[in-house]
């Protein structure tokens, strides 16, 4: 592993774990360390760093974080039709399309069809979700079910479509195109956020588009941007403002040190923290709570 410098301030005397949990984190950081090294030194493909790297990351992170109520999901598949859209963005999805209602498009006139678009044909690799195995999430789930309002996802998919999605993974190797995942990260979050507004309009919550604020992820070899993505106004079909990378309160992080990895799980307990917040500042509790719990009413 090499020499590598802690700063003090890293280090949490507070901390009331075991010496065998606090083993356990260890390792697990470790082992993370070596397989992104080993990614990047043996020159591996994007399902490596999916597979080796981000998912026992972000897995870490919702163990540590999570209180039993995320769930990490693979959503990758290339999208093969096209639909025209008033949408200003576009497409996510591991073998579950997204539902066409959602996709974006980009104006693609013809002589025959002034007014023809055509969606943007992009992916996104995982999403977080609200975990049908906490028992409040589960209760919450079949009362929609019961109400008829299951379907609160973006996607295709039998099981996702009746999940809450909540931000999105764009995963590439160090040779990928920043741009490119920037791309996918943007149209997947913005097809999550247009059904989410679809549901507040549905269950007649008011809302303001900047309480709908999502963190997105884009992660190109070692290194993890953070994006925020909400609505340019209140109707669903309309466009998503999508701004980053913030390095101004995160700097450079980086699955290339163990302090970075450290960092990282940090980082993204504070997104699922925020993600399932209860109070008027979380996302949960200032949006998403309200409009599956208005939705899911007899």
């Amino acid at each position: 592993m090499g020499y590598q410098p802690i700063n003090s301030t890293d280090l949490n005397h507070s901390d009331e774990r075991s010496s065998a949990e606090l083993l356990a984190l260890w390792k697990a950081v470790k082992d993370v360390f070596i397989n992104a090294r080993d990614c990047m030194a043996g020159l591996r493909d994007e399902n490596a760093w999916c597979d080796d790297v981000v998912r026992p990351l972000i897995r870490l992170a919702i163990k540590l974080y999570g209180k039993g109520r995320w769930w990490m999901q693979s959503v990758y598949v290339p999208l093969l039709s096209r639909f025209p859209t008033t949408h200003n963005l576009s497409v996510f999805s591991q073998s579950q399309p997204i539902n066409p209602c959602y996709l974006s498009a980009i104006p693609a006139p013809t002589p025959s069809n002034p007014a023809r678009c055509k969606t943007v044909d992009r992916k996104t690799d995982y999403i977080l979700s609200y975990s049908h195995r906490d028992p409040t999430i589960s209760a919450l789930y079949k009362r929609l079910e019961d109400a008829w309002k299951s379907e609160i996802g973006y996607t295709l998919d039998p099981f996702t479509k009746r999940t809450a999605a909540f931000s999105n993974f764009a995963i590439k190797n160090p040779d990928g195109h920043t741009m490119e995942a920037q791309l996918q990260m943007s149209v997947g979050i913005a097809a999550s956020l247009r059904k989410k507004q679809e549901l507040a309009h549905a269950a007649r919550v008011p809302f303001e588009p900047a309480t709908m604020v999502e963190p997105a992820i884009v992660i190109v070899g070692h290194i993890h941007s953070v994006y925020y993505a909400y609505p340019q106004h209140t109707l669903a079909s309309g466009g998503v403002h999508v701004l980053g990378p913030d390095t101004t309160r995160f700097g450079m992080l980086s699955t290339d040190s163990i302090r970075g990895i450290f960092q990282l799980v940090r980082m993204y307990g504070n997104i699922l923290e925020y993600g399932m917040d209860e109070q008027d500042t979380g996302y949960w509790g200032r949006f998403l709570g309200p409009v599956l719990e208005a939705l899911a009413r007899p």
